[in-house]
């Protein structure tokens, strides 16, 4: 391209002659550009190839860094400041010799100054090309030769280190030195391939010490690389406990867990006939009228409407006048057969003697054969309950002529314990068992025979009552995942125990069904149950309570089930020892240990007096004073009852069925017997003694038996008692210390009517039964609602119907009969049954009023009381079932009935009831002779 002084010299040519001089032809440009490329190419090379010096120099200053920080970090561990100082001791050790030599050439030189200087000089020279090439030389020893032993530094393989320290120990217990080192000395580790004698490294350190006094401290130097985590040492000693802390503030309360799986159902109960169709129920509430409208445009007149329906009857009149008696009808069929009578009292036999004729004539004296006073009576049949530990006397007064022997024997004929030993019969009149065993329950023979036909006997039955005892032979069971696991327990209990499987620490009861199979197999007062997890799963291995419990105590027997691994091998036990759980029985002791001969009378032996069979259960008799009377409560009208649903009299009552226990005597649980829907039937409502404000929800049986309420409801007034039901939804109770019952809707949550029941003693003398708790008892059936209470100054019985929806009394009832000798009263099928005791393990259900017709009805049911402190009972006509509070136990017992088979009217209600008495009257007499 041309300059710009070329340009500026042409500027007085022409323009188009000036132009065309400053263009330059297309070659010429195309040059000019490839120089231009060229110079920008080479640029670029040299710059890459700056930029390549540097970081190549860079990186080699970097890896210096690196190597000099490793290098300090070298230095600064304990094997290589061990190796600087060996080697500063070991150039100090030469220095020291060779000043020693130089000293004494030059002590010489002073006596011989005629000596060759130029060999003094060589000499020199060559001791410190020696000392030189001593110090770089790696051999094992430093030392010189023709001079004593030094010490020695020993280098060698590390995979022989081993090897070596086997070899000192023998030179040690060879040579009975404390070393292996020279001189007896020991070694002293270096390195992993080094070691030196410990006087050696000693005296080195001493020498620095004293030779190389500690320069100035110089400047940090860079921290290095951070080093391998070295071994996990050995852990110390654990050192003493400390102080107990103070106990920290309490932590807040967790939140609710979630409700857990719904339990397996129970035992199926005894199946009844299908129940009639309920109630209906009756229509809500209105709701809130709303606001008016704005009026509309009239509209066109309508058709004439249709007649309307007609209304619903009206209520029922009060009773006309008795009309003239009717025309006798035709005779009805004939009536089915009456059950047979029960046995009159046995008369006294009379005594078969026999005249002996000695010598041609007969004797004056004549011959009778044996008898047992007493053997006859009811009281012999009962039988004799006894404890564990306790003392018996069994007499037997058998007289005749000649007199007697008499002789025991076991009815199982099994042999007698007494004591240490055994006898297949015991003479005498008394049979003493001392220390009560659970061996000696059975039934006992007295047998007298004095050769008069016919022998005598009579027979006792003992009962010992003691608390569980539980065996388990396999403690822990071993089971691999989808295999099966089997629990047995050996039970020896009496009563008859309930028993019942628990997965802990859930808490959770295993039920009989697919994944559980329960077994069990009675054998006197012994029993085996069997638990077989047919499927074991991941959560079935844990621990499990075998539980067995009588109103003696309860006793738990504890399991392990463990997953199986195959990979471990594990012998078999020498022998099994067996686990026990609960008490074992008393030693066996006989009359000889407690009453030694010496001594006259023995204070351990009980009087015969205190084992008489006595009768704590009252007569039917007693129960209505002879006589039954019913008539309406006071001096009122009633609306009337409504028409009965079922008749029924009940002819069984099931076992009791356990299903949950709670630390408190008098609380009660409820189920709604017409539930609108199948969710709110599975619903559980509890009250606590404690909490007279509270009424608690539970979804299901699962929950209930976790005690995890879904629900509280706050009353509005408290309730008394807990003799309480459910019904349709609405809690029904008995307000606190006043005459008043309420109705508590549980939807709405509030009270919705109450009303006063006159008559109604709301203080202590009002108590019902003989539990002394309830003033007010509600029961419900297929019919309604009921109410049971007493009336002042009376011990007769009142019993109401009330209307469910308002609690107005339908009809009410004022019969003679005494609820302070009874236990407790529940209603079915519109019959009042009363229970003899609820203290009684055993009892009866004797007590059967027809509330419609006024009648008794010959019942005889048995009913336990597993622990001896029920305190309420209910009936629920959905699951057919009465529901139980026994000492803290809840149980159902399941019964059965029938049609009661009469049609009788109203007007029967005060029969004179002597006829059926005598089949009902219970009279036990004492159990014979003192």
């Amino acid at each position: 391209m041309p300059s710009l002084g070329v340009l500026g010299l042409d500027r007085k040519q022409p323009p188009s002659q000036g132009m065309s001089e400053t263009c330059e032809s297309p070659d010429e440009e195309q040059k000019n550009d490839n120089n231009a490329t060229s110079v920008y190419l080479a640029m670029v090379i040299l710059i890459f190839c700056l930029f390549t010096l540097f970081t190549f120099l860079l990186y080699i200053h970097v890896n210096q860094l690196a190597d000099v920080a490793v290098f300090r970090e070298n230095l600064r561990s304990d094997e290589a400041i061990a190796e600087i100082q060996q080697i500063a001791r070991e150039i100090f050790r030469r220095e020291l010799q060779e000043q020693r030599f130089w000293d004494t050439i030059e002590e010489r030189d002073r006596f011989d100054p005629f000596q060759d200087e130029p060999l003094v000089r060589n000499e020199r020279k060559t001791a410190r090309e020696r000392r030189s090439t001593n110090l770089m030389a790696e051999n094992i020893v430093f030392g010189n030769p023709g001079e004593p032993a030094g010490p020695e530094v020993e280098f060698f393989n590390p995979k022989l280190k081993h090897e070596l320290e086997k070899k000192d120990v023998e030179i040690m217990k060879k040579s009975g030195l404390k070393g292996a080192a020279p001189g007896g000395d020991s070694w002293v580790w270096l390195t992993s391939y080094s070691r030196i004698p410990y006087e050696a490294i000693t005296g080195f350190c001493r020498a620095t010490k004293e030779y190389c006094p500690p320069g100035p401290q110089g400047l940090p130097g860079v921290p290095g690389p951070k080093g391998n985590r070295g071994d996990v040492g050995i852990p110390g000693p654990p050192g003493l406990d400390g102080r107990e802390g103070k106990p920290g503030a309490r932590g807040p309360k967790g939140e609710p867990g979630f409700p857990g799986n719904p339990g397996l159902d129970g035992r199926d109960g005894v199946p009844g006939e299908p129940g009639l169709d309920g109630v209906p129920g009756r229509a809500g509430a209105d709701g809130i009228p709303g606001k008016d409208g704005k009026d509309g445009i009239p509209g066109l007149d309508g058709r004439n409407g249709e007649n309307g329906k007609d209304g619903f009857p009206g209520p029922m009149g009060p009773p006309g006048p008795t009309g003239m008696p009717g025309s006798s009808g035709l005779s009805g069929p004939r009536g089915r057969p009456g059950k047979s009578g029960t046995n009159g009292t046995p008369g006294i036999p009379g005594i078969n003697a026999w005249k002996v004729k000695v010598n041609g004539t007969f004797s004056s004296e004549l011959l009778i054969p044996p008898s047992i006073a007493g053997s006859e009576t009811m009281e012999s049949a009962k039988p004799v309950i006894v404890h564990e530990g306790d003392h018996l006397r069994l007499r037997c007064a058998a007289t005749g002529t000649p007199k007697p022997h008499v002789e025991w024997r076991r009815e199982d004929r099994l042999p007698i314990s007494v004591g240490s030993w055994q006898a297949s019969s015991m003479a005498g009149h008394t049979l003493n068992i001392t220390k009560v065993n659970r061996v000696h329950m059975g039934a006992y023979q007295c047998l007298a025979d004095n050769g008069v036909p016919p022998a005598a006997n009579a027979t006792f039955f003992i009962e010992v009552h003691f608390a569980p005892l539980i065996r388990v032979r396999n403690q822990v069971v071993y089971a691999s995942n989808g295999s099966h696991a089997i629990l047995e327990c050996e039970i020896e209990a009496f009563p008859e125990a309930i028993k019942y499987w628990e997965k802990f620490p859930e808490g959770k009861l295993l039920e009989h069904g697919r994944r559980y199979r329960i077994e069990s197999h009675i054998d006197g007062y012994k029993s085996t149950m069997r638990l077989n997890m047919t499927v074991m799963q991941p959560q079935d291995y844990g621990e499990y309570h075998c539980i067995s419990k009588n109103e003696m105590g309860i006793t738990r027997a504890v399991f392990h089930v463990q997953d199986r691994n195959p990979y471990i091998v594990r012998p078999l036990p020498e022998h099994t020892e067996v686990a026990i759980f609960g008490t074992m029985p008393p030693k066996k002791e006989s009359l000889d240990d407690l009453c030694p001969p010496p001594p006259p009378p023995c204070p351990d032996c009980p009087d015969p007096k205190d084992f008489k069979c006595k009768d704590t259960i009252v007569s039917l008799f007693d129960l209505i004073g002879g006589h039954l009377s019913i008539t309406p409560t006071g001096n009122r009208s009633y609306p009337g009852l409504p028409n009965r649903t079922m008749d029924c009299v009940l002819y069984a009552v099931g076992k009791p069925v356990y299903h949950k226990f709670t630390e408190q005597n008098y609380g009660s649980w409820l189920k709604d017997p017409t539930p609108k829907n199948d969710a709110v039937g599975e619903k559980i409502w509890a009250t606590k003694e404690n909490d007279s404000f509270r009424l608690y929800e539970y979804a299901n049986k699962a929950v209930y038996r976790n005690n995890i309420p879904t629900k509280s409801y706050r009353l509005e007034r408290p309730f008394q008692g807990n003799a309480h039901v459910v019904l349709n939804g609405s809690f029904y109770y008995n307000e606190k210390n006043q005459p008043r019952i309420i109705r508590y809707d549980l939807s709405t949550e509030r009270q919705l009517f109450y009303k006063d029941i006159p008559d109604l003693v709301a203080n202590a003398s009002g108590h019902l039964y003989t539990t002394e708790y309830n003033n007010v008892d509600f029961s419900v059936d297929d019919n309604g609602l009921w109410l049971i209470y007493s009336t002042p100054g009376s011990n007769n019985t009142l019993v109401a119907k009330l209307d469910s929806h308002n609690l107005d009394v339908l009809y009410s009832w004022n019969i003679s009969v005494n609820h302070r000798r009874v236990g407790e009263m529940f209603i079915v099928c519109g019959v009042l049954y009363a229970i003899d005791s609820v203290t009684e393990r055993n009892t009866k259900i004797r007590l059967a009023l027809d509330l419609y017709h006024g009648k008794l009805l010959d019942v005889n049911l048995a009913f336990t009381n597993p622990f001896r402190k029920t305190t309420t009972v209910g009936y629920n006509h959905r699951s057919r079932e009465l529901y139980t509070w026994d000492k803290g136990n809840q149980l159902t017992y399941p019964i059965r009935y029938h049609e009661i088979g009469y049609n009788s009217s109203s007007a029967e209600k005060t029969d004179d009831l002597s006829a059926q008495l005598q089949t009902g009257v219970d009279v036990f007499h004492d159990s014979g002779s003192e």
